[in-house]
């Protein structure tokens, strides 16, 4: 006789069939409902206008057009399996190793679900390229990866530097201008004490004439490195506009020489040096083609220069012809000048270091007007010097000569 199944035991077994029924449509539903988020990932990966690029185990596997166009690639198998580093310079700005930051920075993103944070990556012609990352950790088809987009910030970086280079020129040329004015005070008072100074004396009773012609002498010395200083400081205006301009003048060469050496015999008889002129011409009658001005200005400057930095020994200067073009040319035997600061004393408020046990003078306008005003008349300017050898300087500029 066989079983007989009751109207309860029906029931338990519907009951089970209907569960089983609604745990594979839930299955169902959550499966799709993945593949959904899936697709949507799989959308914004493709379609983002930002390089977008997928990390797992710490590589590339995989990227969407803009990180291969933004990176100079030909292919996105140009990318896959390379780790951060690959595309990196080996070190980031903030002297980071880009193999180590890079560990650090997925580390995090991974502890804290994503993290923003900028970075250098390096473009397929080799030039940095300036981006902001920000790592997401997500799931993708049941495995952990990291969501990696870029944001280009290579315009503002420059910009930033930019911006810096020209706040650090700007407090370095107001240092140098404090510098400079702190200097030419010194400079001007130097020759006014001294005016003053022969002035008082010319008022007293018992000077002789022969001395009172020497106060004399030592007042129009003074009044002229007065003036000298003076040009000096109205020059600095005119160096982008009037220099450019050259107005052909004439001199007599024999005399600018004789003018210059009269200037500093005094100076360099009291310290002991030998003074040598040396003329190429050998004729007061030589006369000269050229911005006089100029001329005369220049080489009053460099041998005064000569003279200021020479404590021992010679200095000379004199004038020959090169070519189509006059050369002028003063050589010492002072300190020198060191390799480091030979460019450095054509430029504006610029001098040399020097021994700290000696202050020595200048305005550190000079030697920038100078070339300056040589170039303006279409000629050029040259130094060579060695520390504690001395100082060779020449110029050349455009003439033409005649003879009385």
């Amino acid at each position: 006789m066989g079983s007989i199944i009751t109207l309860p035991q029906y029931l338990l077994f519907g009951l089970i069939i209907i569960i089983i029924i609604q745990i594979l449509i839930i299955l169902r539903f959550y499966k799709k409902r993945s593949r959904g988020t899936d697709s949507i990932y799989l959308t914004l990966f493709k379609e983002s206008f930002n390089p977008v690029l997928i990390m797992r185990n710490r590589k590339y596997v995989d990227a969407n057009d803009a990180a291969i166009k933004f990176l100079g690639l030909n292919s996105r198998a140009d990318l896959v399996m390379k780790h951060p580093m690959d595309i990196s310079p080996r070190y980031q700005p903030d002297g980071k190793l880009s193999e180590e930051k890079s560990e650090e920075m997925l580390a995090l993103a991974r502890e804290n679900g994503h993290h923003q944070f900028e970075w250098v990556h390096t473009h397929k012609s080799g030039s940095d390229l300036f981006v902001e990352v920000t790592l997401t950790a997500v799931t993708i088809n049941g495995q952990k990866q990291i969501y990696v987009v870029w944001r280009d910030i290579t315009k503002q970086k420059r910009v930033e530097h930019e911006l810096l280079l020209s706040k650090e020129k700007a407090e370095n040329s107001e240092r140098l201008k404090s510098a400079f004015l702190e200097s030419v005070s010194h400079e001007i008072r130097t020759p006014m004490n001294a005016i003053i100074g022969f002035s008082e004396l010319l008022n007293l009773n018992n000077s002789s004439d022969e001395e009172k012609k020497q106060f004399v002498f030592y007042i129009n010395k003074a009044a002229s490195s007065l003036m000298l200083i003076v040009d000096n400081v109205i020059g600095v205006s005119n160096l982008k506009t009037s220099m450019s301009e050259s107005f052909s003048t004439q001199i007599k060469l024999g005399e600018l020489l004789d003018e210059v050496f009269t200037f500093i015999e005094s100076e360099t008889k009291m310290r002991n040096l030998e003074v040598v002129v040396d003329n190429k011409f050998q004729t007061d009658k030589t006369i000269m083609v050229s911005d006089a001005f100029r001329v005369k200005k220049t080489l009053y400057q460099l041998v005064l220069n000569s003279v200021k930095f020479t404590e021992k020994g010679q200095i000379k200067f004199g004038c020959n012809q090169n070519g189509k073009m006059l050369e002028f040319f003063v050589h010492d035997t002072g300190i020198g000048i060191s390799e480091t600061d030979k460019q450095e004393v054509f430029k504006l408020f610029r001098k040399g270091k020097f021994k700290k046990e000696k202050l020595y003078g200048g305005s550190g306008l000079g030697l920038s007007i100078a070339k300056a005003s040589v170039e303006g008349m279409g000629g050029n300017i040259s130094l060579e010097s060695e520390l504690d050898v001395g100082t060779k300087v020449k110029f050349w500029v455009p003439f033409d000569f005649e003879d009385n």
